[in-house]
């Protein structure tokens, strides 16, 4: 490729990117926390307050940020760590890609988790990134975030300071960390014990007996904590019901264990920010904020005691769709807030905007990218942005969960997950993706419950979200009300009057029920499917494991959702009543 002049290098900015993994970007963190680096980039930029990630869980989110296009067609509609997923297509362009088109040397450290990583400096070159550790992947297995981010920022300051200055044409640059992502593993007491079929089991880690760690905050719960789940729909349930198995239990009278769960991440977090306060201290030293723009988000997020909830996955709630996106653009708007609406499908026609390209000539090059360039509402917070915002709700964003590996808990822990899942490092595709295993799965367990309504597609316009949970055997795009109620269980919330998703409005047993809302918001959803997915049919093969039969059911008996403890609520409060 032909380099560019120093005068065309000047015109264009670098980027860089610094991604975290599982934070709450919500969270009402203690006033005596402090998170420098956090602080420093919101105080020079403009922070989203309602960035959507595309789907809650790593794998598909990163595959979404780094294309442009929705998981199911980059093939990572769940994590690699899975037999039924393989790697990234390498059909599809990544940021990577796109900006070397227009001249830019891009390069990659830290957390990968799209694909097979062998141990060499070139491993990220055919998903066109360049300067990839040696030492190989991190993707997020116990305590890697506490052993392997330090070595990737070092790596990343060590490129700023030596690879940087030897190119003459502008650059990307992502460090990637896992933190806080060790939360995951996280053993609050032995009482939290997962299922012994669980793939966690035996893989949950305490809290380091380090001084860092034990540090403790003045942590309190979410005003949400006391969800009864009386009208949330059963996907909610199910996927409480998966957590409690899956992760181990805590008991509603537990709180001070899910106060050591926050406390926790808040560790975790402080190790994020301690990482890239290394990347800021270099980017003063070399004098790089005045020709780079920095960026500042994460994959996904964490319920981190939300509606008594961990983890990720297969639920929508704000706790792990909102994500961090704080922009610095040199010469830009500093210390501002914005209320519009984004997506992590926005990233990449973002990046081309601020590299020089107009939206007619993304669109012209580029028509396989769907999401819109957040690139007028970095430059003025006061506007409303592409999607709308909570004070003129537009368009809205798109929510995806399509992940086989929270479908059915029944089935799952039978050991067919168990023997499903991999944590190693095995760096072939033939390691990553097995199907050969998903036969011998259905010979011995059978096959999930096809007809559980796990899945969902949601639209958040910033005033309100709906949530469509359907099965994997009624993919489509209802487009009026009698098909969306006949193949869907919903969910609709009002994030101004209910930010804790604590009413489901569209319940029918709900006294404000509003079908011609309902009806408003599924137009929004509709068209939103129609313009960035297309055609939504099932990514995977119903008989993958060579049965639609569910062995393990007793024939004859409906299995029940999982009972739910019901606690009184009050607003405002977090009250626990044993």
């Amino acid at each position: 490729m032909a380099r560019t002049t120093g005068r065309q290098r000047n015109s264009r900015p670098n980027f860089l990117i610094l991604c975290m993994d599982q934070w709450d970007a919500h969270m009402q963190v203690p006033q005596e926390v402090r998170f420098p680096a956090m602080e420093r980039l919101e105080a020079q930029g403009v922070s989203f307050d309602r960035q959507y990630c595309t789907v809650p869980m790593c794998t598909p989110s990163r595959a979404a940020m780094w294309t442009g296009v929705h998981a199911r067609h980059t093939g990572l509609w769940d994590n690699t760590n899975y037999a039924w997923t393989g790697e990234m297509s390498r059909d599809v362009p990544t940021i990577g890609h796109l900006l070397r088109d227009q001249g830019y040397y891009t390069a990659f450290k830290g957390k990968w988790h799209l694909s097979m990583v062998p141990t060499r400096e070139d491993a990220l070159e055919r998903y066109g990134f360049s300067d990839y550790q040696q030492w190989g992947e991190m993707y997020g297995a116990p305590l890697e975030g506490a052993m392997l981010d330090h070595s990737a920022t070092f790596e990343a300051v060590d490129w700023l300071e030596h690879k940087a200055p030897t190119l003459d044409q502008p650059w990307l640059l992502v460090c990637s960390l896992i933190n806080p992502h060790d939360v995951m593993f996280l053993q609050t007491d032995p009482v939290q014990e997962p299922h012994p079929n669980s793939p966690l089991a035996g893989l949950l880690s305490t809290v380091q007996r380090l001084g860092w760690f034990e540090r403790e905050w003045d942590v309190s719960m979410p005003d949400n904590f006391t969800d009864d789940y009386g009208l949330q729909p059963p996907g909610v349930r199910s996927f409480k019901k998966n957590l409690d198995l899956s992760y181990g239990h805590i008991s509603d009278d537990r709180v001070d264990l899910w106060l050591k769960h926050r406390n926790y991440l808040l560790n975790c977090m402080r190790l994020v920010d301690a990482e890239f306060s290394r990347l800021v201290a270099t980017l003063d030293r070399l004098d790089l904020w005045q020709n780079t723009v920095v960026i500042l988000t994460g994959d996904h997020g964490e319920m981190n005691g939300g509606h008594r909830m961990a983890q990720k996955g297969a639920i929508p709630f704000e706790e792990v769709a909102v994500v961090n996106l704080t922009v610095c653009v040199p010469g830009g708007p500093q210390g501002q807030r914005t209320a519009a609406v984004g997506s992590h499908l926005d990233l990449a026609p973002t990046l081309l905007a601020f590299a020089g390209l107009d939206e007619n000539e993304i669109r012209k090059r580029y028509p396989h990218l769907k999401g819109r360039s957040l690139k007028a509402v970095i430059t003025d917070p006061s506007t409303d942005g592409p999607r709308g915002s909570v004070n003129a709700p537009g368009d809205g964003a798109l929510l995806c969960w399509d992940g086989l590996n929270m479908l059915d808990t029944d089935w799952s822990l039978t050991g067919a997950l168990k023997d499903l899942s991999d944590m190693s490092l095995e760096f072939t595709e033939e390691a990553i993706h097995k199907p050969e295993k998903l036969k011998a799965a259905g010979r011995k367990y059978g096959a999930p419950d096809f007809t559980m309504r796990n899945f969902f597609r949601a639209v958040v316009d910033g005033r309100y979200k709906l949530v469509r949970w359907f099965s994997p055997e009624e993919y489509g795009n209802p487009s009026t009300l009698g098909e969306l109620l006949a193949t869907s269980d919903l969910a609709l919330y009002d994030l101004v009057n209910d930010p804790g998703e604590l009413e489901n409005l569209a319940h029918p047993d709900h006294p404000s029920r509003d079908l011609a809302l309902i009806d408003r918001m599924l137009g929004k959803l509709h068209a939103l499917v129609e313009h960035e997915i297309g055609e939504d049919s099932c990514p995977f093969d119903l008989d993958m494991f060579g049965t639609r039969e569910v062995k393990y059911q007793v024939p004859g008996k409906k299995r029940k959702l999982p009972s739910v403890k019901h606690v009184k609520r009050k607003p405002g409060k977090a009250e626990v009543k044993s």
